[in-house]
């Protein structure tokens, strides 16, 4: 077992769970983390400047619960120092270990110099690297994609470029930056970086189900994996990714899940307008491979309070145990695993999931940035 997972108390192959803006609150990460078996889960990605000007937001988003115990924080930034200052109050708080994000495509992250633009410059990546780690002592981690373009795949001098200013491991995304999140993930790329170096590759891209994470697993030998829109809707993608037997999510754990989830809610944000509408998302999302959904999908977008959410739930609980249901559909969003990996290289092609959150993820830490 790799020597860094072990002193964070990680399993031999370790499932995170992403920094995703406007859904890694501490209800979501606690989903992830106690209920669906995810060995860490991120803060949503935060700006730096955001974190140096002390803007009131970003440090309410660093804000744990008294349940959590393992939860990472993502940074990015304009500059090396712009980070490594970041990097050192960060190192203040209480967070298991550190990633710096040079994989974030949104175009308002990009064009401050932060996020993928980050990639343009393999000296910059040592630069950045080098000074967080001068900085602190917690675990310091760099997601990245494979380059910005077809013609900058330079994923592997990167990782060198990491790996040489003593990070502890990087999470690499299957694609470029100007991929869309259509596109199949390039595990042949995801491999050969793992293979090029010596500290831990963790894999990144469409992993949504049991068998993506082995396909991935075996075919790229990672060291572990970081699943983004998989846990959407489905914090237990983790458990089920790491048992051997087939994994099919009961009616009772998925009621009893759903229930916490809104409990948590309930606590934090108590029940107010605001707290229910930041909860109709992940409703959509929890409903998704279950029958009969329409129309609890449309009461759940007019549910004003966390209550009527909770009484919704008990009801169609009832409803679909009264049907006879007990598990749920296999959800795969985009199609057979096997079309969403490739093995062949990239060409015109390639992919990301981030650029599925360009309309509200990372919004606050683009303007932040900006």
């Amino acid at each position: 077992m790799t020597a860094i997972f072990t002193k964070l108390g990680l399993s031999e192959f370790p499932l995170l769970a992403a920094p995703l803006a406007g859904v890694s609150d501490a209800p979501f990460r606690m989903m992830c983390t106690r209920i669906g078996g995810a060995d860490l889960a991120y803060v949503e990605m935060l700006s730096a400047v955001a974190i140096l000007y002390k803007n009131k937001r970003t440090w309410e988003m660093m804000k744990l619960h008294p349940l959590e115990d393992k939860v990472g924080v993502q940074v990015t930034g304009r500059s090396a120092d712009e980070v490594a200052r970041a990097v050192e109050l960060l190192g203040q708080q209480p967070f298991a270990t550190i990633d710096i994000n040079m994989g974030c495509p949104v175009r308002k992250v990009v064009n401050s110099g932060s996020g993928c633009a980050i990639l343009k410059d393999p000296q910059r990546v040592y630069d950045t690297v080098y000074r967080s780690k001068q900085v602190t002592d917690k675990p310091l981690s760099a997601k990245i994609r494979l380059g910005w373009d077809e013609n900058s795949l330079n994923f592997l001098e990167v990782g060198q470029a990491l790996q040489e200013a003593g990070a502890d491991w990087v999470t690499v995304h299957g694609r470029r930056r100007n991929s869309t999140y259509q596109d199949p993930v390039d595990l042949e790329k995801i491999g050969l970086l793992k293979r090029s170096l010596r500290i831990p590759v963790l894999g990144n891209g469409n992993l949504f189900t049991q068998e993506d994470g082995k396909f991935m697993r075996q075919a790229t030998q990672v060291d572990g994996g970081m699943v983004s829109r998989g846990a959407m809707g489905n914090p237990w993608a983790f458990k089920a990714m790491r048992q051997a037997e087939p994994f099919h999510l009961s009616l009772e754990e998925w009621h009893q899940g759903v229930q916490q989830h809104l409990a948590w809610q309930l606590e934090l944000y108590s029940d107010q307008p605001r707290s229910a509408i930041c909860m109709r998302k992940h409703m959509l999302w929890y409903l998704k491979g279950w029958p009969d959904a329409k129309r609890m999908r449309e009461r759940s977008t007019e549910a004003s309070t966390i209550q009527d959410m909770q009484a919704l739930v008990e009801e169609y609980y009832f409803l679909l145990r009264e049907q006879g249901v007990e598990h749920r559909f296999e959800r795969d969003p985009d199609g057979p695993h096997q079309e969403r990996f490739t093995w062949k290289p990239v060409l015109d092609r390639s992919v990301d999931e981030d650029v599925f959150f360009e309309e509200f993820a990372y919004r606050a830490a683009a303007e932040a940035v900006i």
